[in-house]
């Protein structure tokens, strides 16, 4: 049975709410926007503010972040109450950041070779308009036969 817990009673909705520990395993989905690179410096205020509201427990902003210290310095200060599971979690973040980084770069090296007359390798390329070998046309009343049977 899922643990339950109830909210503090100062809380606006200790009346109808509860807390729920789900003994089966959960995918969160985050919807919003998503949690940015770890090395840039324009973002180091968002991305530690992230990953504190996200893995370290928490009631109030003043339990993540003091007044007098950036959400990177509270990041490295609350590093150790971060489990070791949710490590790994910031760490496959990270390595999705670095995917799609790679993803792009070999993108656009593939359209630089493209635009400079180079020729491409057709393996590399899907070839999505590939004519079927049978050469008739297809019947369009008949693939809706086909397709209502």
């Amino acid at each position: 049975m899922n643990e339950r817990y109830t909210f503090e009673s100062a809380h606006p909705q200790a009346s109808s709410h509860i807390v729920m520990k789900h003994t089966n395993p959960v995918v969160p989905v985050l919807v919003g926007p998503q949690i940015p690179r770890k090395e840039r410096e324009e973002t180091s205020e968002r991305y530690s503010s992230a990953l504190l509201t996200l893995f370290v427990p928490w009631r109030s902003v003043h339990d993540l972040c003091a007044l007098n210290q950036t959400w990177a310095e509270a990041l490295e200060v609350q590093k150790p109450l971060i489990s070791p599971a949710s490590l790994k979690i910031i760490e496959n973040i990270q390595l999705l950041h670095e995917c799609k980084h790679d993803r792009d770069e070999h993108l656009r090296q593939v359209l630089v070779e493209a635009q400079s007359g180079y020729s491409i390798d057709p393996v590399l390329i899907p070839n999505y308009y590939e004519e079927d070998q049978n050469t008739e046309e297809d019947d369009p009343e008949q693939l809706l036969q086909m397709l209502s049977t």
